[in-house]
């Protein structure tokens, strides 16, 4: 996405939202997104709430969405607005759920529960109650990608998600992990025609998530054993450290306080170890890195991908590529005619 805030939904920020969708979910989705625009776009854009803008004519919406077994989840675009729901709409359409989204778009979205702002940034989670009032404002385009979960199925913490008096957003592991499940569930699931995830995956997704509400409230979860957070978590580190050399499955067994043992055994049906998923995420760097900078020496990638040696940045590269590092930066500067 541009680092540029937009309050326009241009064809270039639908195709970017699109292709980064496509990149969560593994797939193209089977038809285009549900479009909502002009001052009929924002009364059609969803019964539970009202939608307003100084800018009726310009507002526009485009929106996956899908209902599973529990839970429903969605995607959405759209551009500067107020969101409202209402005492009015609230008595009139009840809805004992919570919605739980991420954006990642620049700027903010603020939201108004109670009596107190919040402001989150993107990849911060937002938790909505919506059995009561509350509104919802972002002064640019955004894009929420969120997960609507029924508030019984929160058990015990079902009380904590009823709270509108609740602390800002976190930036721990847990919740980072958490933000980036939420992400990838929500574009796999809404952008699908195929069947839904078994009913385990779900109740799975609202652990993970009623942990990340749970420490809003200085309640805490033991998650050492929920193979499901353990994943997010090892993605999360893995995405913002496979640049340093260092880093290994022992320093993600630190950072989690697992022993590496259990960090295997979380991995054992996953498809790629935990080493693995190191060494693709790093020969992907350096595949972006050959496309992006071709002055920088193969060396050079290697060093800056945290690959140990240039021999390791081969061999991992020609794995993953089937082709070497030199030859693939000459089929992409100088494509065959």
């Amino acid at each position: 996405m541009t680092d540029r805030p937009s309050t326009r939904l241009t064809c270039d920020l639908v195709s970017e939202w699109t292709t980064r969708l496509e990149a969560y979910a593994g797939t193209s989705p089977p038809t285009p997104p549900i479009g909502r625009f002009g001052a009929d776009g924002m009364t059609q854009y969803n019964a539970l709430v009202d939608v307003s803008t100084p800018d009726p004519d310009n507002f526009g919406a485009m929106l996956y969405r899908r209902t599973l077994s529990k839970l429903t989840t969605y995607c959405a675009l759209h551009t500067p607005m107020l969101l409202e729901r209402t005492p009015q709409l609230v008595r009139a359409r009840p809805y004992e759920s919570v919605v739980v989204h991420v954006s990642s778009m620049p700027g903010h979205i603020t939201v108004r529960q109670g009596t107190r702002d919040v402001a989150y940034r993107p990849g911060q989670l937002v938790f909505v109650n919506l059995a009561v009032p509350y509104s919802q404002y972002c002064e640019s385009v955004t894009d929420p990608t969120g997960i609507i979960i029924p508030t019984e199925m929160l058990g015990r913490l079902r009380r904590t998600a009823e709270l509108t008096e609740r602390s800002g957003a976190s930036s721990t592991l847990l919740a980072r992990a958490a933000a980036g499940f939420v992400t990838r569930f929500a574009a796999d699931t809404a952008l699908s025609s195929g069947p839904v995830p078994p009913v385990d995956t779900e109740l799975a997704a609202v652990d993970l998530i009623a942990a990340a509400l749970a420490e809003l409230n200085v309640e805490r979860y033991r998650l050492e054993d929920n193979t499901l957070f353990v994943h997010e978590a090892a993605l999360d580190l893995i995405e913002r450290h496979h640049r340093d050399p260092d880093f290994s499955p022992d320093v993600i067994a630190e950072e989690l306080h697992v022993s590496r043992r259990q960090i295997y055994r979380h991995f054992e049906n996953a498809g790629q170890s935990v080493a693995g998923l190191i060494a693709a995420r790093r020969a992907r760097s350096a595949r972006e890195l050959l496309e992006a900078n071709p002055a920088l020496s193969v060396s050079e990638v290697a060093a800056a991908c945290g690959f140990p040696s240039v021999a390791t940045f081969r061999n991992r590269f020609r794995q993953h590529y089937g082709i070497g590092p030199r030859d693939y930066r000459k089929s992409v500067v100088q494509p065959q005619r």
